[in-house]
């Protein structure tokens, strides 16, 4: 099928969600609405809704806890990759959600190009917005489910509606070759330093999805169709704006979650609170926070100031790859954790004890308080991405005295979480992100100089030593994809970087502390199927064929 035509049909969405093609349609009409500049705002303001439930505590499970960083031994079916087409999980409200995005997006950007009441100057700065926020959620899609159907055109007709039925999936990097061009033409050259649009999302009015948000999903999809150059004309226009990412520019401690529209954002999902209640809000937290007890005890030590009323939900823990301290019968660091991405960590022996035969863990507050641990020095980002205790008086959790595991650490915990919703700002993309995909770019474009400078600037903000040898290219890519575990853990992308590495099933397998997601996961887990209502509302043009071998 070709491009024009697959553009054409796709008017509606397969996918607006099951229960929309089958409820009766709402359709805009468009003479009476999109009259001046305020309604036509409105439009694109609900473009950002649907985001919101598609990054939740559930999409974490997804994008961490199925991955060598993390894990969670809570009993969903996403925690445990118990997916299948009759019960795809999350992946039915990404698919609802994202082409529910894609639906307002296009219907933004078609009715306010053909608003004839509003300047051309305007309705270009509006559309080009929409087309930022279409590509990301287009980037979901593609992400989670590998081909979809593809539209670009307003839903408008029963006619338009049921022709989207009967699309079948497009090949997800003939998308993304697509949406980079008409980020490209279409939404960058809207953005300019005239309007103020032309900047770091932190300095963009309100904050919203512009100039640093494309350029970032440009790269991301042509380093995900292997183009490398693409990805770093993009790359460069990010850093003519941001700037050098040193730690005086870019502080380390800004990448909590708790602050919000710190300079090095790229694009993030608002959440806040008002005096009324709860006004907009999130769910990662309550899983990424050790669990609670009673008070402000969170497994076993007081934690004041970050709740007391969450419940005690299956939270996320470390997989003793990525950072650990198991000790042995000796008193010494076991190897299986010897050799983490992220040792050695700033824990050490404390007391024998006979029921586990070796020894319990204790803070190691000298290290944290030096920077060296063990005559190596600390890499500054553990105190964000493990929850050790508390940092200040040295209490350990007791996850981590008595196995030597951490829960995640502060970076996403959320000071007076309210039960299950936390006002953090989720931060999805970050300049250190696009400092590394500089790094992973030069490096399969084999200039090592490049990559290694691009992978030092994050390494120099870490604390951690500078990299200056490789045996290889394979080697520098190694120490830049393990770079990226241990920047960007616990952000929502490691599962759709080994994905697109090739290395998920393998990778995931090999160091997974969940035996039950050990036991369930197959190489074909790697994407989420398409839930099967839609595939029946097909008539079966949407198929699984790698699920049939097991439902």
């Amino acid at each position: 099928m070709s491009m024009k035509k697959i553009i054409y049909l796709s008017g509606l969405l397969l996918a607006t969600a099951a229960c929309a093609l089958i409820e009766e349609p709402t359709f805009i009409n468009q003479s009476r609405f999109y009259k001046n500049e305020a309604q036509c705002r409105a439009v694109v303001n609900g473009v950002y809704i649907p985001i919101q439930s598609i990054f939740t505590s559930t999409m974490s499970l997804v994008t961490e806890c199925q991955t060598d960083l993390y894990y969670c031994t809570s009993t969903t079916q996403d925690a445990q990759l118990q997916i299948t087409p009759s019960k795809p999980e999350h992946g039915d409200v990404v698919w609802r959600y994202s082409y529910r995005g894609v639906d307002l997006c296009n219907e933004a950007i078609h009715c306010i190009s053909a608003s004839t009441d509003v300047t051309d100057s305007l309705k270009k700065v509006m559309t080009a917005e929409c087309r930022v926020m279409r590509a990301m959620y287009y980037y979901c899609l593609t992400n989670m489910f590998n081909g979809v159907p593809f539209y670009t055109a307003q839903v408008n007709t029963y006619a338009v509606q049921d022709s989207i039925r009967y699309l079948p999936r497009t090949d997800a990097n003939v998308i993304r070759r697509f949406l980079y061009k008409d980020l490209k033409e279409n939404a960058l050259p809207y953005f300019t330093e005239e309007n103020g649009l032309k900047c770091r999302a932190c300095d963009a009015p309100y904050k919203r999805s512009g100039y640093a948000h494309a350029l970032m999903l440009m790269a991301k999809f042509a380093m995900w169709y292997g183009d490398y150059t693409e990805a770093i004309w993009a790359l460069d226009k990010l850093e003519e704006i941001y700037g050098d990412f040193t730690e005086a520019r870019y502080p380390l401690d800004d990448i909590m979650w708790r602050y919000k529209h710190v300079p090095e954002t790229i694009f993030e999902i608002q959440h806040e609170y008002d005096l009324a209640g709860v006004k907009y809000y999130g769910s990662v937290a309550k899983i990424m926070m050790p669990p609670h007890s009673s008070g402000y005890v969170f497994d076993g030590i007081l934690l004041y100031g970050y709740g007391n009323t969450i419940p005690a939900a299956n939270c996320v823990r470390a997989n003793l790859r990525f950072g650990g301290f198991r000790t042995n019968a000796s008193g010494g660091e076991a190897a299986s954790t010897a050799g983490s991405l992220f040792g050695p960590l700033p824990m050490k022996a404390n007391a024998y004890s006979a029921s586990f035969g070796r020894y319990t863990v204790q803070m190691d507050m000298d290290a944290i308080r030096s920077g060296v641990v063990r005559g190596e020095k600390l890499d500054r980002r553990a105190v964000y991405k493990f929850g050790m205790g508390n940092l200040e008086t040295g209490e350990i959790f007791n996850q981590a005295r008595d196995n030597g595991v951490c829960w995640v650490g502060q970076q996403f915990w959320c000071p007076n979480i309210i039960n299950n919703y936390d006002s953090n700002n989720y931060r999805l993309f970050r300049y250190a992100d696009a400092i590394l995909m500089l790094a992973e770019c030069w490096c399969a474009e084999q200039n090592s100089s490049k990559a290694m400078a691009y992978l030092n600037k994050i390494r120099r903000r870490a604390g951690v030593d500078e990299v200056t040898a490789f045996s290889g290219y394979e080697d520098l890519m190694l120490m830049i994809r393990n770079e990226r575990a241990r920047e960007l853990a616990g952000e929502g992308h490691r599962k759709w970087d080994l994905v697109r590495w090739g290395i998920w099933y393998d990778q995931t397998y090999n160091n997974t502390s969940n035996a039950q997601l050990k036991e369930n996961m197959r190489p074909y887990h790697e994407y989420y199927p398409i839930p099967d209502t839609q595939c029946s509302l097909s008539k079966y043009i949407l198929d699984n064929p790698e699920y049939k071998k097991t439902y």
